[in-house]
């Protein structure tokens, strides 16, 4: 073998050394031991989570069949299967026609329409989860009552107006006149006949607003329950960006939570619960446009929705939403001072500056079905026009709902909801009671 072949076979191994050894470096992939991956903050869940349709929805339908027949229910059956429908029309084309109207409670209740009733203004931007809206350019409008016009079945185009009561506004949406000739014929017409609606009467105490009232007694059930108590340590742990600093203490009836910044008192007395971050109310500006939504999104980050919690009022003006319960039937729930019913939030800049609710929820149902018959609207009207220096343009709302009332007996407290007559008057809602003799008790007691 000659110097130059062995001089190649040398080369041609340290190449081909070469080359795998670059090849190993390039494919090469250490072994690591596996971690687990954990969560540096737990999430906490007190009760569940809810969706906007849950939360915000409608609490009376009224179908105007004619100008003395009106067919009404708060069935929240009756109200989901209509949102479920609606919610898929495409709603088209907005305008505001407020300029088009002229007293605007009357073109609402007109003959034809029906009128989807909310209990306080809602923001189309929210809403848009709820309904399909195929207009992309749609202006940010809020609305109190969706009125489906079914005078307009035999153009192309069905008519649905989005209505502010309180902004004396309206935007006007098209929809294919399929949809309201359906709407016609499955709901419309055959609620004469359903045992869901009754029949309902105008009541008009100004020219800004109509209220209608059931024109015949309503039958509804008594309920007692048992007081369930939320547990303390869980809003804590919800509600303090960092819980493992907060001081803890007992202050007669109540339980005291605090870190440098925020003030949770649990009061067993006044069976509440009230989160405080007084830093946070600093800044007088803020953007009211997703009020709503990040009221809603508060109680949904610690699954807070303990009852049935429906959206009930806003104000903006003071960074303000309450949700109220309802009962399974529809009825709103009311009580004294302080709202054991309500859970109250106000807002600062960005974040929450209070959050007011009660420490308890409904437990176990303790007694057997009872139904009490309520006075139809028309002997409420009258007791409320006989009222001491009663102004009818200050009456908002008149409505059926309970009045809870807390008894402690021994160890143990009930929660006993009792049928009673609402109305919003000025801004506060006030209880009327039947006494012995049939007449009626004024105020929540």
């Amino acid at each position: 073998m000659t110097y130059e072949n062995i001089k190649t076979i040398i080369l041609t191994i340290l190449v081909a050394t070469s080359a795998f050894l670059t090849w190993n470096l390039w494919t090469y992939q250490p072994k690591y031991d596996l971690f687990e991956t954990t969560n540096t903050v737990k999430e906490v869940t007190i009760a569940t989570k809810k969706e906007v349709n849950q939360i915000v929805r409608p609490d009376t339908l009224l179908f105007h069949h004619s100008e003395k027949e009106t067919y009404g229910t708060v069935s929240p059956a009756e109200i989901d299967k209509i949102i479920k429908d609606i919610s898929v029309w495409n709603f088209n084309d907005f305008e505001n026609v407020t300029e088009d109207m002229g007293n605007l409670p009357s073109y609402v209740h007109d003959v034809g329409k029906a009128v989807i009733m909310f209990p306080d203004s809602v923001p189309i931007d929210l809403y848009k989860s709820v309904i399909k809206i195929g207009d992309k350019n749609v202006t940010n409008f809020q609305f109190d009552r969706i009125v489906i016009d079914m005078n307009q079945v035999h153009k192309e185009n069905g008519i649905v107006d989005f209505v502010s009561i309180d902004n004396q506004q309206v935007f006007r949406s098209h929809v294919p006149v399929s949809y309201i000739q359906n709407f016609k014929s499955q709901y419309f017409k055959l609620s004469e006949y359903s045992p869901e609606y009754k029949t309902y009467f105008a009541y008009e105490p100004s020219d800004k607003r109509i209220i209608y009232l059931p024109s015949q007694e309503t039958k509804m059930e008594r309920y007692q329950f048992l007081e369930k108590k939320l547990d303390s340590e869980q809003y804590k742990n919800a509600l303090f960006s960092d819980p493992s600093v907060v001081q803890k203490s007992f202050q007669q009836s109540e339980e005291e939570y605090n870190d440098t910044s925020s003030l949770l008192r649990v009061n067993s007395d006044k069976n509440t619960l009230r989160y405080v971050k007084p830093a946070a109310g600093d800044n007088l500006t803020f953007p009211s446009g997703d009020l709503l939504k990040r009221s809603i999104d508060f109680v949904n980050a610690h699954s807070g929705w303990t009852d049935n919690y429906q959206f009930a009022e806003i104000d903006e003006l003071n960074h303000r939403v309450i949700f109220r319960m309802y009962d399974s039937s529809g009825y709103p729930i009311f009580s004294d001072d302080p709202k054991i019913t309500e859970i109250r939030q106000i807002w600062g800049q960005n974040e929450i500056y209070e959050y007011f609710r009660s420490n308890f929820e409904l437990g176990l149902r303790t007694d057997d079905k009872t139904e009490v018959s309520l006075s139809s609207g028309t002997p409420v009207i009258k007791y409320l026009q006989s009222l001491d220096g009663f102004d009818p343009e200050l009456l908002e709302n008149v409505t059926l709902g309970y009045k809870m009332m807390l008894v402690k007996e021994a160890q143990t407290t009930f929660i006993r909801l009792e049928p009673s007559w609402f109305y919003r008057y000025d801004g506060i809602w006030e209880s009327i009671s039947l006494d012995e003799t049939g007449g009626m008790n004024n105020g929540l007691e």
